[in-house]
């Protein structure tokens, strides 16, 4: 049994030796949602699990992070530089293709692979104080080990000063000490936004249709997301609504950690709820950028994404999402 599709393994070589692969190969799309993490991910994997059976008689097959995290990827995620990172990417890739040959011959039409990975680390984001930084090198090798079959990229973003807080909350959680108002200044004014993280994406996978989706809107809507992902080509089952938020650490748990680690929680303020380490003045500024993000998304994003917002004209006969 493999991703949820009843087939036996196949092995071929993947480049250029099997007539096998050659036959098989292009008749089976690749759906890549990347994320972004903190928006609504773990309710859309949670609800593709629990669907699985009912996707794959649409012909839709799945890779969420169940898949994904078992080595499949192991390759094409590492940093350049690592000794004998090029040796294992040619096998990550090799083990991609292969397993999209092995779904091919099962007559899977589409593949959706879920993982916020693609883009890199929460962690990664907040030690380089940078948004995302590689999301374009990992894109092209992911586009290079899927070998052409990439079609749809779908990509989630959330509001700057929602996605910074969580990211920071998580940080703390995994060893990171509070954020100091520098730090904090140079989140904000860092030079890449959703944006930029879309420019590159595009850029590293020329041949496929870039589609973003606010947290706003599609958050608590996996089904959603599915129907735009295959373009309306069938209705996703719409039997389950799983209504849970991104698992983001409140300021209770973020008191015990550093309790925990001997550190002073008096730096976090009162209550019991989210954590905002932002100020009055950087969360406009960041709401301004993200703004502007949405506006040049609007606007038609030079070509290179389209916006899932109120409708969707490109996708024909899908319903407009607002208000459904």
């Amino acid at each position: 049994m493999m991703d949820g599709m009843d087939i036996q393994p196949f092995y071929a070589t993947p480049q250029g030796g099997s007539a096998a692969f050659d036959k098989v190969h292009g008749n089976m799309d690749v759906i890549l949602h990347v994320g972004a993490h903190l928006t609504g991910v773990s309710s859309l994997t949670y609800y593709l699990e629990r669907n699985r059976r009912k996707l794959r008689d649409h012909g839709l097959a799945l890779w969420t992070v169940s898949d994904t995290r078992k080595g499949l990827f192991d390759g094409l995620t590492l940093r350049s530089g690592l000794h004998g990172v090029e040796r294992r990417r040619m096998r990550g890739a090799g083990r991609v293709r292969l397993r999209c040959a092995a779904l091919e011959k099962a007559r899977a039409k589409e593949l959706l692979v879920c993982d916020p990975g693609i883009l890199g680390g929460v962690s990664d984001n907040v030690a380089t104080e940078r948004l995302y930084p590689a999301a374009g090198e990992r894109g092209a090798r992911m586009a290079h080990a899927f070998e052409g079959r990439v079609k749809r990229v779908f990509v989630n973003i959330r509001a700057l000063e929602d996605y910074w807080a969580a990211a920071l909350a998580h940080a703390v959680t995994n060893g990171f000490p509070l954020p100091l108002q520098s730090e904090l200044d140079r989140l904000v004014t860092q030079p890449r936004s959703w944006r930029r993280v879309i420019t590159d994406l595009a850029a590293a996978m020329p041949g496929a249709e870039i589609l973003v989706a606010p947290f706003e809107r599609v958050g608590e809507r996996p089904d959603d997301v599915v129907e735009f992902a295959v373009a309306g080509r069938f209705g996703a089952p719409a039997n389950l609504r799983v209504g849970m938020g991104p698992q983001i650490p409140q300021l209770n748990a973020l008191r015990e950690v550093l309790l925990d680690r001997y550190e002073d929680e008096e730096d976090l303020p009162d209550g019991s709820g989210r954590w905002q380490p932002f100020n009055a003045v950087q969360i406009e500024t960041l709401r301004e950028i993200y703004a502007a993000d949405l506006k040049w998304l609007r606007s038609g994003a030079d070509g290179l994404a389209y916006l899932i917002e109120e409708k969707d004209p490109v996708l024909a006969g899908k319903r407009p999402l607002v208000g459904t």
